[in-house]
């Protein structure tokens, strides 16, 4: 574990402040959720995510639209790319490109129906490809993007299966 030599004093409610920087080098911004966790004599803080990259359930449905409709479909936290198809696993784990933070950030929704470059991480080339992005809310937090992404066009009815697994996202969160 690293240590940062920073010391913070614990208030009468039990609360301590996180330092601005360890704030930042961890991307938690206000109003984020943060997970507690006890190991041995220490308290570890993380990032607390409602997606994650191990459940069963997200991932047949995303193996299932993949190989139904031929789109591939992608799944974001707050941090990284946690679920992805079959052609996009190489993606899987890495952190969010600079325009897919700014999407989340602005709570945006994107639809290139015609192939334009997309940047789904910094560290790989960007891919030309049709997509469409949502940002997933769920109570009024931002938990992630789900990303639908094809090599030809995009139609109408693509944004119909990226409805089918938000609908999908909303009752598995609840």
């Amino acid at each position: 574990m690293k240590t940062t030599g920073m010391v913070r004093r614990v208030d009468s409610l039990g609360r301590i402040v996180i330092p601005k920087e360890i704030r930042k080098v961890l991307k938690i911004k206000e109003n984020e959720q943060v997970e507690i966790n006890i190991s041995d004599d220490s308290i570890i803080l993380n990032r607390y995510s409602e997606i994650n990259d191990y459940d069963i359930s997200l991932t047949n449905l995303i193996d299932a639209i993949s190989k139904v409709y031929g789109k591939n479909v992608l799944l974001t936290n707050l941090n990284a790319i946690v679920l992805t198809s079959k052609d996009y696993q190489e993606y899987k784990g890495l952190e969010l490109s600079p325009y897919l933070n700014n999407i989340l950030d602005e709570r945006k929704e994107v639809f290139e129906n015609i192939p334009v470059n997309l940047s789904l991480n910094s560290e790989l080339p960007d891919k030309k490809v049709s997509y469409a992005i949502k940002t997933v809310i769920k109570n009024g937090d931002i938990v992630g993007l789900l990303i639908l992404i094809t090599d030809n066009n995009l139609e109408n009815n693509d944004l119909k299966i990226l409805e089918l697994v938000n609908s999908f996202l909303d009752k598995y969160l609840e």
